[in-house]
């Protein structure tokens, strides 16, 4: 998708700062690659999930003691199961840097990155190809996160619902030069994927907030389920393939959704 965003922000007015927006960022791939090639001037992040935020927000604002974990964390089942553990049976209300790395941890010790109801890579006795730390190369996470730690001024993070988040910044004045890409949950495995899914609810509602021109510049990439179809019936829809390894290597159709002025 970056290279396909990177197209996209040329839109955007050189003279005035290029914002990328996400507001359900994940792993934000996408919009820190913008920002390290500076296709980007700006990138804010948020999701929903404390969880997530709590890993980001760890990274951004406590790199040092990141990276120290980073350094001293085991690579095997035992110390698997004990983030497993401390991330399933989160309930706080607040950030919580031992979650937030248990939380990045998980992301890169499990089949496809996916916190919730994942495996181990290599499987439980280790016996796969690939093992625990096909994913986890200390020193190059150690670089990416003291990177992060060195451009925090040029990313601004928050923890608010994704539909509240857009509504907020569709009125910052920065919202004619922001670019809003949009990944929200899956419609029909997002209950099983995510922590903080979506109801069909608010999936229409956020259909509705971009579908309305008050948003000038936004990109949306959902599952390709017959809802989707439904709800942007009249904007630009294009299939997109998509590589899953959770279960087993396959390629399933996404769908991303542009403005039909576009």
């Amino acid at each position: 998708m970056s290279a396909f965003l990177k197209e996209y922000m040329k839109k955007l007015d050189p003279t005035l700062e290029k914002v990328i927006a996400e507001p359900y960022c994940g792993g934000a791939g996408a919009a820190l690659i913008l920002l390290a090639d500076g296709d980007a001037d700006m990138v804010v992040l948020n999701d929903a999930d404390l969880r997530v935020y709590s890993a980001w927000l760890a990274m951004l604002e406590e790199p040092e003691r990141f990276v120290a974990k980073l350094s001293n964390v085991r690579l095997d089942i035992a110390e698997w199961l004990y983030h497993r553990d401390l991330v399933d049976g989160y309930s706080g209300s607040e950030y919580d840097f031992e979650v937030g790395f248990s939380t990045f941890y998980m992301n890169r010790t499990t089949r496809s990155g996916i916190i919730l109801n994942a495996g181990p890579i290599g499987g439980y006795d280790q016996r796969g190809k690939w093992k625990l730390d096909a994913r986890f190369n200390v020193q190059r996470l150690t670089n990416q996160v003291l990177w992060l730690a060195t451009n925090r001024h040029r990313i601004r993070l928050s923890n608010f619902d994704g539909l509240s988040f857009i509504d907020r910044e569709r009125r910052m004045p920065a919202a004619d030069n922001t670019l809003f890409f949009i990944d929200p949950p899956y419609v029909k495995a997002g209950g099983r994927l995510y922590y903080d899914g979506m109801s069909e609810a608010k999936h229409i509602a956020l259909s509705d907030l971009l579908t309305t021109g008050n948003i000038r510049h936004w990109i949306l990439t959902y599952d390709d389920a017959p809802l989707i179809r439904q709800l942007y019936r009249s904007q630009k829809c294009s299939n997109i393939s998509v590589n899953y390894s959770l279960q087993s290597k396959r390629l399933e159709n996404e769908i991303l959704v542009e403005p039909n002025y576009i």
